[in-house]
């Protein structure tokens, strides 16, 4: 049965003895009976009072110091510190050693720093009209904390829905044959621009550093197919770096070659060209005997003509006009005579 029940004469009244009058306990009894515990047991000296008073100032100053305490904090070099001022932003700050009020304020550190990574993967169709399968590694960072933190929801989501956005419209405007062989860099310098531009667009805070195609291939029904076309295109691939090699071992040879010929074809124009400014010379020097003495001319031309050829041959043959004989002239013998009376002499 409880005190203070109808019925109940025992009156244990837990607060100790109350007045006759119903109302609230002695507020100042009951402090001096919990004050008096530290000192005298009966609690009723003055002394033991104020030791109680020193003691609850002491005590207020330690949970002070202990609350003090608490609000220091430190963020680190790779770290902001987003500072929450009754759970609404406030301010942002750096690396360094810093204090708030507990309870009053409060930070929120962040790594921007950090790589993150996130992939995605999916059956995506081609321009053409082709299924692929691609695998895409993203590596960003957190590059505004503020935006990060309170901007969206699942920042996280956020990021692999506008990957996969991207990756369909990207994918969607390409041929199958130019996602597997040639233009996987392209695809990646796009997908990171579009994908930066919608993270921008809804302030997630983020920033995409590269953009990765893991893996692209068609699905298993026709992927023997797909690799039939791809070795295909590296052997093409091959054999132009091949041509380009020859080509580039050949070229020079046969550009030296050129280059001899035309130097020695000016050689031989040059020649001809100084025979014939010599020929003309000579001809304007027997001009002006021709014209005065003809036949003389003439006749010394021919013979000298004569003497330059019959000084290459050693033997001559004369066709007579009355007959059908046929002189034959042994020059050779004759100049081996002419030259052994001559050493006799």
């Amino acid at each position: 049965m409880a005190w203070n029940e109808p019925g109940n004469n025992d009156n244990k009244d837990p607060w100790g003895k109350r007045n006759q009058q119903d109302g609230p306990p002695d507020l100042e009894a009951l402090f001096k009976k919990f004050f008096g515990l530290f000192g005298n047991s009966n609690g009723r000296n003055n002394s033991s009072s104020g030791g109680g008073k020193g003691l609850l100032a002491t005590a207020l100053i330690v949970l002070g110091l202990l609350w003090a305490a608490t609000g220091i904090y430190t963020v680190d070099e790779a770290e902001k510190g987003v500072i929450l001022h009754f759970g609404q932003y406030d301010r942002t700050v750096g690396a360094g050693l810093g204090w708030l009020p507990t309870g009053v304020e409060k930070i929120i550190k962040v790594n921007t720093d950090e790589m993150l990574n996130a992939s995605i993967n999916g059956v995506m169709l081609t321009k053409d009209i082709n299924i692929v399968e691609v695998d895409v590694g993203i590596q960003y960072q957190i590059e505004s904390p503020v935006d990060y933190l309170f901007k969206l929801g699942n920042v996280e989501s956020t990021l692999e829905q506008a990957a996969e956005s991207a990756l369909r419209q990207v994918v969607g405007s390409i041929n199958v044959d130019a996602i597997l062989t040639t233009d996987k860099e392209r695809i990646q310098d796009e997908l990171k621009v579009d994908i930066d531009q919608v993270l921008a667009q809804y302030k997630s805070g983020l920033s995409v550093r590269t953009v990765t195609l893991k893996r692209v291939r068609p699905p298993r029904e026709v992927n023997e197919a797909f690799e039939e076309v791809n070795r295909a295109a590296q052997d093409a691939k091959r054999e132009i770096q091949n041509s380009e090699a020859y080509q580039n071992e050949k070229l020079p040879l046969a550009r030296a070659e050129a280059e001899k010929m035309k130097q020695q074809a000016d050689a031989y124009r040059a020649t001809i060209l100084a025979k014939a400014n010599g020929e003309v010379a000579r001809f304007k020097q027997l001009l002006p005997q021709y014209v005065a003495a003809p036949e003389v001319t003439r006749t010394r031309l021919y013979l000298d003509a004569v003497e330059e050829v019959m000084s290459n041959s050693s033997k001559v043959l004369i066709d007579t006009k009355s007959g059908n004989n046929m002189i034959y002239l042994p020059l050779d013998q004759m100049m081996k005579k002419s030259k052994e009376s001559n050493y006799v002499k």
